[in-house]
């Protein structure tokens, strides 16, 4: 973790050694970047397409660390090379391969910043949806290319993942021995489908604006009425300064010899019965769902009695409806006419109307 500033020399030399010959180059951040360790680490990386920010990186919610900047990530590897190439070596179990770019490695990200990354480096690790800022990525490859000689550099924004209080915790281990092989194996290559398309998100996000804009939320403001006489707003007994006593207090300096001196600020104390305020960690608390708009049902007719909505259906229909007013009538009684036929279906409504009164007046209905 460099912790002061490179001279353009160094900064040379480690430019020659990366692109001349076999250069193997493994750069470990932390938290703040570069504002934080006062060091010039930018100038050099940003060449070959990384940035470090200054951020920090904690965890929404406590999951077996209590601190939020151990960040336990499971859903970090956004390149699924590092899970085939780690079960092809045995460092994590087979099965954990069908879990695509998300899964399958876990790792402690302790005090850890985001990066930024473009061409030509590719971001192999990020720091998953339960992290903040999420999926924002904390991991780097670049491979120099020339006559397959070039060399290659891991940027890596938590050099505190791998020191010994933190590399035996998760699958740290794993993945420094990942890093390692990376830079060794020529035939360890990042998988360029996962490299163009990166589930990464934006550093900033925006809002989406044309979505609002159409749905307002509007809120209910009483308003009071103004005076004829705006002057009459102004009220100056609240307040008021006066010097007219300003000289006799000069004067009562000099009779009690006192030094005059300018006022000083005295910082207030109070006494809160309540801690002090920590940023939250957990997620907001979004709007529910809007009440259901009852202005559009008729609530008359959806809480009616059944007698009720025969009464209206037959004030509603005359002589010529008669095979419409049985059929509705069937419907509100609470018939089962889904097994009807539609030839005499009528009849057959009337049959089961008739079947009702009838069991209705025997004398052991059972």
């Amino acid at each position: 973790m460099p912790q002061l500033k490179f001279a353009d020399f160094e900064f040379q030399a480690l430019k020659q050694y990366l692109e001349s010959g076999d250069g193997k180059i493994l750069v470990l951040l932390e938290e703040g970047g570069e504002r934080k360790s006062s060091s010039n680490i930018n100038y050099f990386i940003e060449e070959y397409g990384t940035s470090v920010n200054n951020d920090k990186v904690i965890r929404t919610s406590f999951y077996k660390y209590y601190n939020p900047k151990e960040v336990l990530i499971q859903d970090g590897i956004i390149n699924r090379s590092l899970i085939n190439h780690a079960s092809q070596t045995n460092l994590i179990q087979s099965q954990n391969n069908n879990n695509g770019g998300g899964g399958g490695l876990s790792y402690l990200y302790p005090f850890g910043a985001t990066l930024n990354v473009a061409k030509p480096s590719l971001p192999v690790l990020s720091t998953g949806k339960t992290s903040f800022p999420p999926c924002r990525p904390t991991c780097s490859f670049y491979e120099h290319e020339t006559n397959n000689d070039g060399g290659r550099m891991i940027i890596f924004g938590s050099g505190h993942g791998f020191i010994d209080k933190y590399i035996n915790k998760e699958q740290n281990v794993n993945l420094f021995d990942l890093f390692l092989d990376y830079l060794q194996d020529k035939q360890f290559k990042p998988n360029m489908i996962d490299a163009l398309n990166p589930e990464i998100n934006d550093y900033h996000v925006v809002p989406d604006l044309e979505l609002l804009c159409n749905d307002p939320m509007l809120y209910l403001e009483e308003s009071e009425e103004l005076p004829i006489d705006y002057s009459t707003l102004f009220s100056r007994k609240i307040k008021k300064i006066s010097n007219l006593s300003l000289a006799h207090i000069n004067q009562t300096f000099n009779e009690l010899q006192i030094e005059k001196r300018t006022l000083q600020v005295i910082k207030p104390h109070f006494e809160t019965p309540l801690p002090g305020l920590q940023p939250a960690v957990y997620m907001p608390v979004f709007r529910a769902h809007t009440k259901p708009e009852l202005e559009l049902f008729d609530l008359d007719n959806e809480f009616a009695s059944v007698q009720s909505k025969l009464a209206k259906l037959a004030n509603k229909c005359n002589n010529n409806d008669i095979d419409y007013f049985i059929c509705e009538s069937g419907l509100i009684v609470g018939l089962d006419m889904a097994n009807l036929k539609e030839k005499n279906i009528c009849k057959h409504i009337l049959y089961m109307v008739a079947s009702k009164i009838v069991s209705f007046k025997k004398i052991n209905n059972d």
